[in-house]
């Protein structure tokens, strides 16, 4: 009991130990900087409001924001903030515009600041312009008048009438802001209420509820008998997402939880066996944001940093915020495995079983995100033998590690110089594990080793969006009517045909990319998967013109960095090449008005590989025949597609030729060649078909033999009505030898009828869907091989049905 009581008071600890984080990061100032560097924009982006001038606006009334130009994909998007309260999200976007429609959401009643921003693809937000704002209700927007006055009217007043006129509108204008009483026979327009406190709040919930059921099969022969010949099962799946909003504190939430009365389809059952419960959370997130910071909880991905720790995935607790206008840090404290379930909640319970890192970055340039970025991180992760990932098998040896990281990233005011470039230290160890011991006297212990791994890319656009003026074919127009209507007419004309003559541009971009990674021999970091004991070398060029792309790389590396004599070292050098294009655009640099459609889309890929040893190793064995690497391989590939508008094929083409060229077994070459082709057509809006065949040939010099495999697939779906489908799937696979010494084939077939109920209603149950389906399959192979005289031939038919209820 009393250790009840230490776990739940733990698990209360940190809940409060959270909630007053959160509360610390969000109730700091919400920007950084100087107004000034935060307006700094090129080319002069301004912004005009369409009650830019008036003295209020009524409740319900929309209003429009013009940007003075276009804004490019790579400036970022507008962002509009009322108060403090971010309608983007609310705005209708055109192409210059953002129109706000107060009828779907209200503003509230009085004086506020409309404020535009321009957010950067990095996340960094530049006020372009603000606009003061006054709401009222229709009520008091009524009773309020603005005296007008011509210009005439005006230069011929007196000094006491013009004062008198300006009293009068101050009076107006400080009126439009005051609540006034409601005439009568008139109801006052009710305040803008918030939902629980928040401007923003919404639910989503979503329930599977289901049956699945085995109540017939037959099999062929009695060692073919399932584990469970017949069986009921109750499923179930649930998410539950929240979002909140309270100015500009943003917080979402996600919950998934499974089920299965079958105990060993439980979550967990690899895990824990007959203890996993039916009923598990695989998956939650708690997200609260403000800005550009953000604390989570929950499953998340963490670090960037190469060979430190990257993308590293398991449950935990992340923060990000930024220090001052050029600093930021983000933390991390992350369970060492990825885990599921209820318990362990926050994933840090352990603390020989977890992990910890922060990243402080460093801007340069404040008006230039991203154009010199400095990182440092550090992580220490503990990894326990007895605790597995749960999406991988089980590891047998407890781990430990430590390193610290540096990283620069840079880039010029156009991108088109980028450099990212990194060096990490980590030291690494096996601790003493009892488990893995196993009770043993003389256990020699690992040695505890410090390694360096270090990594530099760079790319620069030699042609960055050159384009090419493509001429199209001039229409030709027919105009009718009166003269005015002919002579507009003609004038149309001409200017269609002017556009056309200019034509349609290509943009031609072209970039190079160079890399370079080594990672000393036994490296290790548990929050990064890096190859030790590995330099690269990459060189690759990456093109695009119009439609058409290509890639040319050519790689070099090799392993036993130390050179020990007693190892092997294979040095590998690859080149590759793949350029996917439609034909029409490779046969002619004119472009049609109407695209060929018997001209396909085709692709071609081609890679060499030549795997060599640098040196014969000392002793092991290496001075037999074959026991030194050398190969050289190939693999090409060519596909080709067509759509039609109710058609569309495909063609595939594939190449391997493994040429083996070590002393002693020059002829232990292997060959294969695959052809694929599919189909599909859509006879009817409700009719889907698919075919698909392949026909593959490997042929083996050293054994002059070849093995044959040819396959055959069908599927179709039939809507048959709004309510009921029915699916049919049939694969074949055969293959043999041309010596006739073996064949196997292997058939299937599944048969499908399902059949939908819904219901839409207004109350809380928004949607009630129930599913039925009934399914037969069925299961064919045999075996033969007519050199051992062995025949195996098994089958097995199974009839299955279920129920599913969703809701909401």
């Amino acid at each position: 009991m009393f250790t009840l009581k230490r776990q739940a008071g733990a698990v209360i600890g940190r809940m409060f130990l959270s909630l007053i984080t959160v509360y610390s990061v969000f109730s700091m100032p919400t920007r950084f900087g100087s107004q000034a560097q935060e307006r700094a924009l090129a080319n002069e982006l301004k912004v005009t409001a369409s009650f830019a001038g008036k003295a209020f606006i009524a409740v319900g009334e929309s209003f429009e924001l013009q940007l003075s130009r276009l804004l490019n994909s790579n400036e970022g998007r507008p962002a509009v903030v009322v108060g403090q309260t971010d309608l983007t999200d609310l705005m209708i976007v055109g192409t210059q515009t953002l129109l706000f429609q107060a009828k779907a959401f209200p503003l509230p009643t009085g004086e506020t600041t409309v404020t535009v921003y321009l957010v950067t693809p990095d996340d960094n937000w530049k006020e372009l312009a603000s606009f003061p704002l006054r709401v009222v209700t229709a009520a008091e927007a009524s009773t309020v008048t603005v005296p007008a006055e011509t210009p005439e009217a005006s230069g011929t007043k007196s000094n006491a009438e013009q004062a008198q006129t300006a009293q009068t509108a101050q009076t107006a204008d400080a009126s439009a802001i005051q609540p006034a009483a409601p005439a009568a026979g008139q109801t006052p327009a009710e305040p803008v209420r918030r939902r629980f406190g928040f401007d923003k709040f919404e639910m989503t919930p979503s329930l599977n509820l289901g049956i699945k059921s085995q109540f017939a099969e037959t099999h062929f022969p009695d060692t073919n008998k399932p584990a469970r010949p017949t069986f009921a099962d109750a499923t179930i799946q649930g998410t539950w997402k929240s979002e909140m909003a309270r100015g500009t504190l943003q917080m979402q939430q996600q919950f998934d939880i499974v089920g299965s009365g079958f105990r060993n389809e439980a979550l967990r059952f690899a895990e824990q066996g007959v203890n996993a419960r039916k009923i598990e959370l695989s998956s939650y997130l708690m997200q609260f944001q403000q800005g550009t910071r953000k604390f989570t909880a929950g499953h998340a991905t963490f670090g960037t940093h190469r060979h430190l720790i990257n993308n590293f995935s398991s449950r935990g607790l992340t923060l990000v915020l930024p220090l001052a206008t050029h600093f930021d840090v983000s933390l991390a404290s992350m369970n060492a495995t990825n885990i599921v379930g209820f318990d362990n909640f926050f994933g840090v319970d352990n603390s020989r079983h977890r992990l910890f890192s922060g990243i402080l970055g460093f801007d340069v340039f404040a008006n230039h995100p991203g154009g010199m970025r400095f990182e440092a991180g550090v992580a220490d992760a503990w990894f326990l033998a007895n605790r597995q990932n749960f999406t991988q098998g089980k590891i047998n040896d407890s781990e430990r590690s430590r390193g610290t990281s540096f990283r620069v990233l840079a880039k010029d005011k156009s991108e088109r110089l980028r450099l990212d470039a990194g060096f990490t230290r980590s030291q690494f160890v096996n601790p003493n594990d009892p488990l893995l011991n196993q009770n043993a006297v003389n256990v020699v212990q690992t040695r505890q080793t410090t390694r360096s791994a270090h990594y530099a890319d760079a790319s620069i656009d030699l042609v960055k969006e050159f384009s090419f003026a493509i001429k199209k074919p001039a229409a030709t127009q027919t105009n009718s009517g009166d003269s005015n209507q002919q002579q507009q007419g003609t004038q149309s004309a001409q200017t269609t045909q002017a556009t056309q003559s200019a034509g349609e541009a290509k943009k031609f971009n072209l970039t190079l990319n160079v890399k370079h990674e080594r990672v000393d021999p036994l490296f290790r970091s548990i929050a990064a998967a890096a190859q030790a004991d590995l330099q690269q070398n990459v060189v690759e060029l990456v093109g695009a013109f119009g439609e058409t792309t290509f890639t040319a790389a050519y790689t070099r590396f090799n392993d036993n960095l130390a050179g020990i004599q007693t190892i092997l070292r294979t040095n590998t050098q690859r080149t590759n090449f793949a350029i996917t294009a439609p034909l029409q655009g490779l046969l002619s640099l004119r472009q049609a008005a109407q695209p060929n459609p018997l001209l396909p889309r085709i692709g071609y890929a081609f890679e060499r590989t030549r795997a060599s040893a640098d040196f014969i190793p000392i002793g092991g064995g290496f001075n037999q025949p074959g026991a030194i690497p050398d190969q050289a391989n190939t693999n090409q590939t060519f596909t080709a597609e067509w759509q039609f508008s109710n058609f569309h094929t495909s063609y595939r083409l594939n190449h391997t030729l493994q040429d083996n060229r070590a002393t002693g077994r020059e002829r232990a070459d292997l060959q294969n060649f695959v052809h694929s082709v599919a189909v599909g057509w859509n006879p009817l809006t409700t009719l889907e078909l698919n075919f698909e065949t392949s026909f593959e040939d490997a042929n083996n010099r050293e054994k002059a033999n070849t093995d044959r495999t040819v396959r055959f697939g069908f599927n179709s779906t039939w809507q048959a009505t709004t309510r009921q489908s029915l699916n049919a799937t049939f694969s074949t696979l055969g293959a043999g030898d041309l010596r006739r010494t073996n064949n196997s084939r292997n058939a299937e077939f599944d048969f499908q009828w399902s059949y939908k109920l819904s219901r839409e209603s207004e109350n809380r149950f928004k949607k009630v869907q129930a599913i039925y389906f009934i399914r037969y399959s069925n299961r064919f192979a045999r075996t033969r091989s007519f050199v051992e005289n062995v025949n195996n031939l098994t089958r097995l038919n199974t009839f299955n049905t279920g129920l599913n209820f969703i809701f909401f």
